[in-house]
């Protein structure tokens, strides 16, 4: 995610490719950039309805846009 909230995929690994995962109270898990925020607020990993990136910009922690299910490998 870079400084705008725009997600994008590279090749090589930088500071922009870092995510803090939060564990939410309904076992659902959020990915805020380490690096970015928008006035203050954390930006989030996010996907409409139909799997485009959401801009970190206009996701919240609270929207269902935001919530992944964890994937246990056994």
């Amino acid at each position: 995610m870079n400084k705008s909230g725009k997600l994008y995929g590279k090749k090589l690994c930088n500071e922009d490719c870092n995510f803090k995962e939060l564990i939410q109270e309904n076992k659902y898990n959020t990915y805020a950039s380490a690096q970015w925020t928008h006035n203050g607020r954390e930006m989030f990993v996010a996907l409409n309805n139909k799997g485009s990136p959401i801009k970190g910009k206009k996701s919240k922690k609270e929207n269902k846009s935001s919530h992944f299910l964890p994937v246990h490998m056994s």
